[in-house]
């Protein structure tokens, strides 16, 4: 068999593909098809949910989300990644549905939402999660 040797895509190129990413605050981006599709799946919307989306990056989930739903409220701190993911859905039947919010969500004010999905970095996630279940009754 012969072995293949994989070669390195250059790094100064800006685009959805090859973004440089801020390791050190834990970011990176959803490009597993299955995955992304199984998040939509166990999220189990409807077409009449809001979904507040956090840590959006470039779209690739965001816009499944779109699809499945009424519309998505996407939060994201970095503005590279904002402007990719409305590039994204820029002309597209998807972008009455999309409102982009650029900023740090444990900072900001939280907007009504049905279902929140999240693609957070590590060091937020416990923050986070005890905002969230701070944000809305649990269910009876």
């Amino acid at each position: 068999m012969v072995k293949v040797k994989k070669t390195k895509k250059p790094t100064s190129a800006l685009n959805t593909q090859s973004l440089p990413f801020n390791t050190e605050k834990g970011q990176h981006i959803l490009k597993n098809p299955g995955i992304i599709n199984a998040i939509v799946e166990k999220s189990a919307l409807k077409s009449t949910d809001t979904v507040f989306e956090v840590g959006s990056g470039t779209g690739n989930l965001t816009v499944k989300l779109l699809e499945q739903s009424k519309k998505v409220i996407a939060c994201e701190i970095d503005p590279r990644m904002v402007a990719e993911l409305k590039k994204r859905v820029l002309a597209t039947p998807l972008q009455t549905k999309l409102e982009v919010r650029n900023g740090d969500v444990m900072k900001a004010q939280w907007p009504f939402f049905d279902v929140c999905v999240a693609n957070l970095p590590y060091q937020i996630s416990s923050p986070f999660v005890f905002k969230l279940l701070l944000q809305r009754p649990l269910p009876s």
